[in-house]
């Protein structure tokens, strides 16, 4: 439902072109009809045709240049279905959105250049189905912050399911796009127990017990009764989903975090396969457990030395090695996140520290008490202490993360090329502040081979393009890591952005190769990923697809690359 590239081989990006007011007449020919209904529908101050605002809100991060011929804004969701039959009735595609927030991926520009843009972020409604069940009903443009407003408000001690997106982030579109965080909601769509989405032909579907008249178990059991459909909304183009219900975790008792110095490839390896363990036995106690490699380190903590570095190219591993030393940072560090009673929390310590290979040191403990206690030491510092500071801050940002509070501690990082720090507590936009990000975001085993031949491709690739290889592994089960590569690139530099997609493609080909494979996808990439796939799945999807959307207008292309005409989606 949210919005939603290369060497060697076919190229199957789509060509980036800039639309023309006359191509969106060619394709959808019926357009000015169906712009005549939704004015009538919702008024013409919320079907906006104006070239300026469309572009301004069109703006993304990853280099695409698809822009919307219109955008519409519903006041609320009763209006939806109309739209929708509006669309049906002259042959127009919708690419809905939740928050336009997904920045890395897409933002806001829909998946084919020309679409109608559903824009949902005026549909803000938050109620508990059950306060003391912890189940909340919400809708597209409630976001991390809306609902931790919330919470608060009611004196709630639930946690928001939020990630380093920041507060102005849509909590049910990063649910559909299948997205994670650090608390022990680690997967955010798992989270997601019951749902209602209008189809393409205006119909509207909810999930089997609140149809059966059992609401309060459909909110407290995802998986219904018989078939389960939920799963096809997520990265899914059935539909478009209007509100969800959230069973929420409760906030722990006590909540810390850990950090552990890795200095080469070998302790690397090694805490790899020591973390199957450690997850294994404290499953939902130890979560979110990051490996940084130092570059993606001193992106949080140093501003980039553009003084030193030629266009087109990296820090130098000499330079890298210098600021590393410099910030007191190893090859490799580890952050992870313990939720425990507070009784508990010295037990949890002991044992993590038994299950750790002998050669990689004793953890570092942060809660808030310490944290604090830092803090004030840091204030009878005689000599400026500038990274220490910088550090206590992302473990501040780490223990909010944590607790369900939403900060915007990934945010910076769409900034770091330009030198400056930015003040993450305002509002950022890294697509309206021209900033250039592509999220690349396999799929990795959590075994020490495959792990260690992932970092050296995506090390490789990286260099070979020109991109800075900031490098995590966030682990999401015993069994598997999820790979977030941000690929930086300053879009004002000629020929910047064919070199990021570029990375990209090469990055998804060295991934594939072993099995790695993301488990997200940008709205310009399907193609250019799923090109190889057997189509049996895919002929699958698009049998569902072909019945209930028969022209292909909700959200065309997005995570569905094979049309039921052999690749025309228009």
């Amino acid at each position: 439902m949210t919005d939603a590239s290369g060497e060697g081989g076919v190229d199957h990006r789509r060509k980036r072109t800039v639309a023309s007011p006359t191509s969106d007449a060619e394709s959808f020919p019926e357009m000015p009809r169906a712009i005549e209904r939704w004015r009538n529908l919702i008024g013409s101050e919320r079907v906006i045709t104006d070239s300026e605002r469309l572009q301004s809100h069109g703006q993304n991060a990853i280099g695409s240049v698809n822009r919307a011929s219109v955008l519409l804004r519903p006041p609320n969701a009763q209006k939806i279905p109309d739209l929708v039959r509006i669309a049906e009735r002259f042959r127009t595609p919708l690419f809905p959105i939740s928050t336009g927030r997904n920045w890395g991926y897409g933002a806001s520009s829909p998946a084919i250049d020309g679409a109608v843009v559903l824009d949902l972020s005026e549909l803000q409604s938050i109620e508990f189905v059950d306060r003391e069940l912890g189940v909340v009903d919400l809708e597209p443009g409630v976001t991390q912050g809306m609902l931790h407003q919330f919470l608060c408000s009611q004196g709630s001690e639930w946690l928001t399911p939020v990630h380093g997106g920041g507060p102005d982030c849509s909590i049910l579109g990063n649910a559909l796009e299948r997205g994670y965080g650090l608390t022990p909601t680690t997967d955010h769509f798992e989270a997601l127990t019951s749902l209602q989405a209008v189809l393409a032909d205006g119909t509207l579907y909810r999930s089997a017990f609140q149809v059966m008249g059992a609401p309060l178990i459909g909110a407290c059991h995802r998986w219904g009764v018989g078939p389960y459909a939920e799963g096809l909304f997520s990265q899914g183009n059935l539909g478009i989903v209007t509100s969800a219900t959230f069973a929420l975790r409760r906030r722990a008792e006590h909540t810390e975090a850990f950090f552990l110095r890795i200095r080469n490839e070998a302790e690397f390896g090694e805490l790899v396969d020591s973390l199957r363990g450690i997850l294994n036995g404290l499953p939902g106690i130890i979560t979110g457990v990051n490996l940084m490699n130092d570059r993606r380190m001193l992106s949080m903590s140093r501003p980039y030395p553009r003084d030193q570095v030629a266009e087109g190219e990296i820090i130098s591993d000499k330079l890298c090695r210098s600021m590393a030393k410099e910030a007191g940072i190893s090859q490799w560090t580890a952050a992870g996140v313990i939720h425990c009673p507070r009784s508990m929390r010295r037990v949890i310590r002991q044992h993590l520290r038994q299950s750790l290979p002998a050669s990689i040191g004793r953890p570092i403990h942060f809660n808030r008490r310490r944290h604090g206690v830092a803090r004030k030491a840091l204030r009878w510092t005689p000599i400026p202490a500038t990274g220490i500071t910088r550090q206590l801050d992302s473990i501040d940002a780490l223990l909010d993360l944590a607790d369900g509070i939403p900060r915007r501690v990934a945010l910076a990082l769409a900034y770091w090329l330009r030198g400056q720090r930015v003040d993450t507590e305002a509002e950022l936009n890294p697509a309206r502040d021209g900033c250039g990000l592509i999220w690349y975001s396999p799929l990795v085993p959590m075994k020490r081979d495959i792990a260690t031949r992932f970092v050296t491709m995506a090390r490789h690739v990286c260099t070979a393009h020109g991109i800075e290889p900031l490098i995590t592994l966030t682990s999401l089960s015993p069994r598997l890591f999820d790979s977030t590569v941000p690929i930086l690139f300053r879009p004002e530099q000629p020929g910047a952005s064919d070199r990021a997609h570029a990375c990209y493609e090469a990055l998804t080909a060295g991934g594939r190769e072993m099995g790695c494979l993301p488990y997200r996808l940008n709205n310009q990439s399907a193609a250019a990923v799923l090109a190889d796939a057997d189509p049996g799945h895919f002929d699958i999807i698009n049998r569902l697809s072909r019945h209930f959307d028969p022209h292909q207008l909700i959200s065309p292309e997005r995570y569905h690359p094979l049309s039921i005409d052999g690749g025309q989606t228009r």
